[in-house]
Protein backbone atom coordinates (compact mmCIF):
# COMPACT_ATOMS: atom_id res chain seq x y z
CA UNK A 1 0.00 0.00 0.00
CA UNK A 2 2.99 2.58 -0.50
CA UNK A 3 1.24 4.20 -3.09
CA UNK A 4 -1.49 4.76 -0.49
CA UNK A 5 0.22 6.28 2.22
CA UNK A 6 1.96 8.55 -0.47
CA UNK A 7 -1.43 10.00 -0.93
CA UNK A 8 -2.09 10.30 2.37
CA UNK A 9 0.97 12.03 3.24
CA UNK A 10 0.80 14.44 0.62
CA UNK A 11 -2.90 15.49 1.29
CA UNK A 12 -1.44 15.73 4.64
CA UNK A 13 1.37 18.24 3.46
CA UNK A 14 -1.02 20.23 1.28
CA UNK A 15 -3.06 21.02 4.62
CA UNK A 16 -0.49 21.98 6.07
CA UNK A 17 1.64 24.11 3.64
CA UNK A 18 -0.94 25.76 1.54
CA UNK A 19 -2.77 27.23 4.00
CA UNK A 20 0.76 28.27 5.39
CA UNK A 21 1.15 30.08 2.89
CA UNK A 22 -1.67 31.81 2.27
CA UNK A 23 -1.84 32.92 5.98
CA UNK A 24 1.03 35.71 4.74
CA UNK A 25 -1.30 36.95 2.70
CA UNK A 26 -4.57 36.74 4.79
CA UNK A 27 -4.29 40.50 5.91
CA UNK A 28 -3.73 41.75 2.64
CA UNK A 29 -6.99 39.93 1.20
CA UNK A 30 -9.29 41.00 4.39
CA UNK A 31 -8.40 44.72 3.65
CA UNK A 32 -9.17 44.28 -0.49
CA UNK A 33 -12.52 42.54 0.31
CA UNK A 34 -13.22 45.32 3.16
CA UNK A 35 -12.12 48.05 0.48
CA UNK A 36 -14.22 46.47 -1.79
CA UNK A 37 -17.37 46.30 0.31
CA UNK A 38 -16.72 50.54 0.52
CA UNK A 39 -16.17 50.71 -3.07
CA UNK A 40 -18.91 48.90 -4.42
CA UNK A 41 -21.47 49.17 -1.49
CA UNK A 42 -24.75 48.28 -3.62
CA UNK A 43 -22.89 44.97 -5.10
CA UNK A 44 -22.27 44.24 -0.83
CA UNK A 45 -25.88 44.80 -0.33
CA UNK A 46 -26.50 42.16 -2.82
CA UNK A 47 -24.14 39.87 -1.58
CA UNK A 48 -25.03 40.35 1.99
CA UNK A 49 -28.90 39.16 0.34
CA UNK A 50 -27.54 36.51 -1.20
CA UNK A 51 -25.44 35.58 1.87
CA UNK A 52 -28.96 35.38 3.96
CA UNK A 53 -30.67 33.28 1.68
CA UNK A 54 -27.49 30.81 1.92
CA UNK A 55 -27.40 31.09 5.66
CA UNK A 56 -31.11 29.75 5.30
CA UNK A 57 -30.13 27.19 2.50
CA UNK A 58 -26.76 25.76 4.76
CA UNK A 59 -29.32 25.03 7.55
CA UNK A 60 -31.91 23.21 5.45
CA UNK A 61 -29.08 21.11 4.21
CA UNK A 62 -27.60 20.62 7.11
CA UNK A 63 -31.25 19.42 8.11
CA UNK A 64 -31.89 17.15 5.05
CA UNK A 65 -28.14 15.69 5.60
CA UNK A 66 -29.24 15.03 8.81
CA UNK A 67 -32.68 13.00 8.43
CA UNK A 68 -30.86 11.35 5.13
CA UNK A 69 -28.44 10.07 6.93
CA UNK A 70 -30.35 8.65 9.65
CA UNK A 71 -33.10 6.62 7.25
CA UNK A 72 -29.67 5.35 4.75
CA UNK A 73 -28.19 4.26 8.26
CA UNK A 74 -31.37 2.30 9.25
CA UNK A 75 -31.60 1.33 5.57
CA UNK A 76 -28.22 -0.29 5.77
CA UNK A 77 -26.98 1.88 3.08
CA UNK A 78 -23.31 2.70 2.43
CA UNK A 79 -23.94 6.42 1.93
CA UNK A 80 -25.28 6.27 5.36
CA UNK A 81 -22.51 5.03 7.59
CA UNK A 82 -19.83 6.98 4.87
CA UNK A 83 -21.94 10.20 5.94
CA UNK A 84 -22.05 9.18 9.59
CA UNK A 85 -18.22 8.27 9.98
CA UNK A 86 -17.40 11.65 8.16
CA UNK A 87 -19.34 13.70 10.52
CA UNK A 88 -18.37 12.09 13.21
CA UNK A 89 -14.43 13.29 12.07
CA UNK A 90 -15.24 16.32 11.01
CA UNK A 91 -16.61 16.65 14.28
CA UNK A 92 -13.36 15.37 16.10
CA UNK A 93 -10.64 17.20 13.73
CA UNK A 94 -11.93 20.43 13.95
CA UNK A 95 -11.52 20.68 17.65
CA UNK A 96 -7.73 21.27 16.80
CA UNK A 97 -9.24 24.72 16.35
CA UNK A 98 -9.60 25.05 20.59
CA UNK A 99 -6.16 24.22 20.58
CA UNK A 100 -4.72 26.73 18.30
CA UNK A 101 -6.92 29.83 19.38
CA UNK A 102 -6.66 32.08 16.32
CA UNK A 103 -8.54 35.44 16.51
CA UNK A 104 -11.18 35.42 14.44
CA UNK A 105 -10.51 38.98 11.49
CA UNK A 106 -13.41 40.71 13.64
CA UNK A 107 -10.95 41.53 16.19
CA UNK A 108 -8.33 42.52 13.44
CA UNK A 109 -7.06 42.03 10.40
CA UNK A 110 -3.17 41.13 12.37
CA UNK A 111 -3.91 37.29 12.69
CA UNK A 112 -2.78 36.69 16.17
CA UNK A 113 -2.67 33.13 18.00
CA UNK A 114 -4.12 33.27 21.62
CA UNK A 115 -3.58 29.77 22.99
CA UNK A 116 -6.13 26.91 23.60
CA UNK A 117 -9.10 28.91 24.06
CA UNK A 118 -12.95 27.64 24.11
CA UNK A 119 -13.94 31.60 23.36
CA UNK A 120 -16.14 31.87 19.92
CA UNK A 121 -13.89 34.71 19.02
CA UNK A 122 -10.48 32.41 19.17
CA UNK A 123 -11.34 29.56 17.53
CA UNK A 124 -11.41 30.89 13.75
CA UNK A 125 -8.33 28.31 12.36
CA UNK A 126 -9.64 26.05 10.31
CA UNK A 127 -13.21 26.88 9.34
CA UNK A 128 -16.13 24.02 10.71
CA UNK A 129 -18.24 25.26 8.50
CA UNK A 130 -15.60 24.59 5.40
CA UNK A 131 -14.73 21.70 6.80
CA UNK A 132 -18.56 19.79 7.01
CA UNK A 133 -19.45 21.00 3.25
CA UNK A 134 -16.50 19.71 1.41
CA UNK A 135 -16.43 16.23 4.07
CA UNK A 136 -20.03 16.13 2.22
CA UNK A 137 -18.81 17.56 -1.08
CA UNK A 138 -16.17 14.80 -0.92
CA UNK A 139 -18.92 12.07 0.27
CA UNK A 140 -21.58 12.96 -2.17
CA UNK A 141 -19.30 13.32 -5.06
CA UNK A 142 -18.24 9.79 -4.34
CA UNK A 143 -21.78 8.29 -4.75
CA UNK A 144 -23.66 10.99 -7.61
CA UNK A 145 -20.64 11.56 -8.96
CA UNK A 146 -23.07 13.42 -12.23
CA UNK A 147 -23.65 16.10 -10.13
CA UNK A 148 -20.28 16.38 -8.26
CA UNK A 149 -19.84 19.75 -9.31
CA UNK A 150 -22.83 21.28 -7.90
CA UNK A 151 -22.13 19.92 -4.30
CA UNK A 152 -18.42 20.94 -4.19
CA UNK A 153 -19.61 24.86 -5.88
CA UNK A 154 -22.19 24.72 -2.56
CA UNK A 155 -18.72 23.76 -0.32
CA UNK A 156 -16.76 26.64 -2.05
CA UNK A 157 -19.96 29.19 -1.47
CA UNK A 158 -20.13 28.52 1.81
CA UNK A 159 -16.19 29.10 2.73
CA UNK A 160 -16.35 32.45 0.21
CA UNK A 161 -19.44 33.29 2.86
CA UNK A 162 -17.09 33.16 5.75
CA UNK A 163 -14.61 35.00 4.67
CA UNK A 164 -16.72 37.96 3.04
CA UNK A 165 -18.83 37.90 6.24
CA UNK A 166 -15.46 38.59 8.50
CA UNK A 167 -16.13 35.19 10.57
CA UNK A 168 -12.69 33.78 8.87
CA UNK A 169 -9.37 34.49 7.37
CA UNK A 170 -8.63 32.98 3.58
CA UNK A 171 -6.21 30.21 5.21
CA UNK A 172 -8.86 29.35 7.91
CA UNK A 173 -11.16 28.32 5.01
CA UNK A 174 -8.45 26.65 2.69
CA UNK A 175 -7.51 24.30 5.93
CA UNK A 176 -10.72 23.84 6.39
CA UNK A 177 -11.84 22.67 2.51
CA UNK A 178 -8.83 20.74 2.49
CA UNK A 179 -9.05 19.11 6.15
CA UNK A 180 -13.41 18.11 4.87
CA UNK A 181 -11.77 16.79 1.38
CA UNK A 182 -9.37 14.52 3.38
CA UNK A 183 -11.79 13.12 6.14
CA UNK A 184 -14.06 12.44 3.23
CA UNK A 185 -11.59 10.21 1.23
CA UNK A 186 -10.29 8.80 4.42
CA UNK A 187 -13.63 7.46 5.36
CA UNK A 188 -14.60 6.42 1.62
CA UNK A 189 -11.24 4.23 1.69
CA UNK A 190 -12.16 2.77 4.70
CA UNK A 191 -15.74 1.99 4.03
CA UNK A 192 -16.48 1.97 0.55
CA UNK A 193 -14.66 -1.11 -1.67
CA UNK A 194 -14.91 0.63 -4.73
CA UNK A 195 -12.77 3.61 -3.49
CA UNK A 196 -10.68 0.96 -2.47
CA UNK A 197 -10.09 -0.87 -5.78
CA UNK A 198 -9.63 2.22 -7.81
CA UNK A 199 -6.98 3.49 -5.40
CA UNK A 200 -5.63 0.43 -6.36
CA UNK A 201 -5.23 0.51 -10.21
Amino acid sequence: MPFLHCRAKNLWLSVLLIPLFIFFFDKDIMLFIKNFQQSYFNFYQFLEELDAVMDFVYKGAFLVVSIFTIYSLLAKKEIGRSLAYGIAGVLIVIQIKHLIGRARPKLGFDPFFAGPSLNYLYSSFPSGHTTFAFMLASVFSHYYPKVRYLFYIFATWVGFERVEDFAHFPSDVLAGALLGIFVGKFVLFKLSPKTRQNSLT
